[in-house]
């Protein structure tokens, strides 16, 4: 039987953006992570450990979120292996010439194969 996690908007503090005043403070940024797999009987990926491997992205300074996603979905796949992955990370109010609500960015991958 397959089975999907997924948790939304888990909130990670760090700098994001190109700009210098981008990086002046740290910002509140959603992570959403999906896990699709295998369930046999229990818990196949424990979410309160998700969130602690996590958590060694908060304070860090990424330029694009596109590099954040992919950081993240590397961690996940090293960390568990078995099924797929998918990030989606969501730079609320980015600055641009419009009023723009938010900007996001999705990967998505299988586990680490191994030999």
């Amino acid at each position: 039987m397959k089975g999907r996690l997924v948790l939304k908007n888990i909130i990670l503090r760090l700098r994001l953006g190109v700009g210098t005043h981008e990086k002046v403070s740290s910002r509140d940024v959603p992570i959403t992570a999906v896990w699709t797999g295998d369930v046999a009987g229990g818990p196949s990926i424990d979410y309160a450990d998700v969130c602690e491997v996590l958590k060694e992205f908060n304070e860090m300074e990424y330029d694009y979120i596109e590099d954040l996603a992919s950081d993240i979905l590397s961690l996940l796949r090293r960390e568990y292996p078995d099924g797929h992955w998918g990030v989606t990370i969501t730079k609320p109010f980015p600055p641009v010439s419009l009023k723009l609500e938010s900007v996001s960015f999705t990967v998505e991958g299988g586990g680490i194969q191994s030999g």
